[in-house]
C-alpha cells in the first residue's frame, strides 16, 4: 500500500499512482533474481558457430557466464552424452581426475585466467577423429546450475594418393588410387589428362580405433587413346584436395622425362645417326692429302 500523500488527489483511496506502481514491478522483479545464497541469476553462453579443429592439433573449448560475476568458487563441468563421466571437471580450485573420461585423461587443460570475470575453457590436446560431435559446458553454484552446448567439428587431411596401374582382367587397363587418414569422408575424383570425368568405384572404410577413413578407389580403361590419369581426393571440410596423377604404360611407348613425353623409337634413329656421322668423318679424311 501507498503512503497516503501518493494516494491524494487520485480517484480512489488505496490507488497507487503509475510511478509508484512501476516502482513496485521493479522491487518484485529484483527481488525473484535474487537467489537464496545472495547471488543473481545467472546463464552460460558458448560459441553459437561451431568449431573447427584439426587431427593432432589443439583446440578450445570455451564458455562464459552472463554475468560478469566469478566463477572460481564454482564446479565447472565439460561433458559429452552425460554429465558423469566428465570430460573435463574443475571444482573448489582444482581438477579432478577421478572422475574424467579415460580417454581425455592426460589430454585437457584447463584455462583460468579469466576465471574472476566468469569465463573459462577447456582445451584438448592431440585432438582426434572421435572428438568430434557435441560438448556440453555447466556452471555450478551452491543448488544453482547453467549450460549450454558446444559443437566442434574435426577434420583430418589425409595422405598423399598413390596410383598403381596395370592390365585389366580381360582387356584395358586397370588403375587403383589409395590414401588414409581422412575425416569426414572425403570424395575421390578421377579425369584423364584432358580433364573428363571417369567412372570409378570406390570402398571407403574407418578405423575403429582412430575413426579415420581410408580410400581405395578403382578405374577401369578401355580407352587406348587415354594417354594418362589423375585421382582427387577432396576435403569438402576444408575445401582441399590431394591429387596424384600416373601416365599408363603402353601408350605410343611414351617416357617421360621433366614433364615432356619422348617416343620410345630413340634409340634406332640414334644409331643411325651416329653411323652416318662415322662414315662422313672417314670419308673426309680420306678426301684431305
Amino acid at each position: 500500500m501507498c503512503p497516503w500523500h501518493l494516494r491524494t488527489g487520485m480517484r480512489g483511496p488505496g490507488i497507487c499512482p503509475p510511478s509508484c506502481s512501476i516502482l513496485f514491478i521493479f522491487l518484485q522483479l529484483l527481488s525473484c533474481s535474487i537467489s537464496g545464497n545472495g547471488k543473481a541469476d545467472f546463464s552460460v553462453f558458448a560459441p553459437d558457430k561451431p568449431l573447427l579443429a584439426m587431427v593432432g592439433e589443439e583446440v578450445d573449448l570455451p564458455c562464459h557466464l552472463s554475468l560478469n560475476i566469478s566463477a572460481e568458487d564454482m564446479e565447472l563441468r565439460w561433458y559429452r552424452d552425460q554429465p558423469s563421466p566428465a570430460m573435463h571437471l574443475h571444482k573448489n580450485g582444482i581438477d579432478v581426475q577421478d572422475e574424467q573420461m579415460a580417454e581425455y585423461q592426460g589430454r585437457t587443460t584447463f584455462l583460468s585466467t579469466r576465471l574472476a570475470q566468469g569465463q573459462a575453457a577447456v582445451r584438448i590436446h592431440n585432438v582426434t577423429a572421435l572428438d568430434n560431435g557435441t560438448f556440453h559446458c555447466n556452471f555450478k553454484d551452491g543448488i544453482m546450475s547453467a549450460e549450454t552446448t558446444l559443437w566442434l567439428r574435426v577434420a583430418g587431411l589425409g595422405s598423399e594418393p598413390k596410383i598403381q596401374v596395370g592390365p585389366g582382367q580381360s582387356e584395358g587397363v586397370w588403375a587403383q588410387c589409395t590414401s588414409e587418414g581422412w575425416y569426414p569422408e572425403p570424395q575421390v575424383e578421377w579425369r584423364d589428362l584432358g580433364g573428363q570425368s571417369l567412372p570409378s568405384v570406390t570402398n571407403l572404410s574407418a578405423s575403429p580405433t582412430t575413426g579415420l577413413f581410408s580410400v581405395v578407389s578403382n578405374v577401369t580403361l578401355l580407352d587406348r587413346d587415354v594417354e594418362g590419369l589423375s585421382c582427387s581426393i577432396i576435403s569438402s571440410l576444408l575445401q582441399r584436395r590431394k591429387v596424384a596423377k600416373s601416365y599408363l604404360p603402353g601408350r605410343t611407348e611414351d617416357v617421360i622425362i621433366s614433364g615432356e613425353a619422348h617416343t620410345g623409337a630413340w634409340k634406332p634413329v640414334s644409331l643411325a645417326c651416329v653411323f652416318m656421322c662415322t662414315c662422313m668423318c672417314v670419308l673426309c679424311v680420306r678426301v684431305v692429302p
